[in-house]
């Protein structure tokens, strides 16, 4: 009779645990975010805008558009990674730029502010390290190329 009541406690407590377990939403595990990507920069005083393609984990082929406009407080911008199918990534970002031989040596840092689809509510950061050169035919617009890598909430994590 001891062994029934025994195990019938150690049956409960199973239960409890398993309910408990299932009961708390797992917490938006942390991942690898990273890419490559090429475009062009079109100055428009006082912004640049980048427009550019690439890849990128958990995107494949990717398109962005980053908006940086240079305020009295210091340059900051909005940037717009979108994939293939129309899912977007959302980020603000601050910039730094480096002179080099032709060309400026650019890092952005972004902070995910969210997103669209599987991206719904996203966090996380990254850092982009690219080349602007300076070169150009027509005064306003110029190649630009770089990659970027930081982490973010796993995809779908929010849903």
């Amino acid at each position: 009779m001891k062994a029934t009541t025994r195990s019938n406690v150690y049956l409960s407590m199973v239960a409890m645990i398993l309910i408990a377990a299932l009961a708390v939403p797992a917490a938006a595990q942390q991942v690898p975010f990273k890419g490559t990507f090429q475009g062009n920069d079109t100055i428009n005083p006082p912004t640049i805008t980048t427009a550019a393609t690439g890849v990128g984990t958990h995107f494949g082929q990717l398109s962005l558009i980053n908006v940086l406009t240079f305020l009295t407080s210091g340059p900051a911008g909005t940037g717009h990674w979108t994939a293939a199918n129309g899912d977007r990534i959302d980020s603000t970002f601050v910039v730094s730029a480096t002179p080099g031989d032709g060309v400026l040596n650019v890092t952005e840092f972004h902070t995910i502010t969210g997103g669209t689809g599987r991206f719904s509510g996203a966090q996380g950061n990254f850092t982009v390290y690219r080349t602007h050169i300076l070169a150009t035919p027509d005064g306003t617009t110029h190649v630009t190329f770089g990659s970027f890598e930081g982490i973010i909430t796993s995809p779908g994590a929010a849903h």
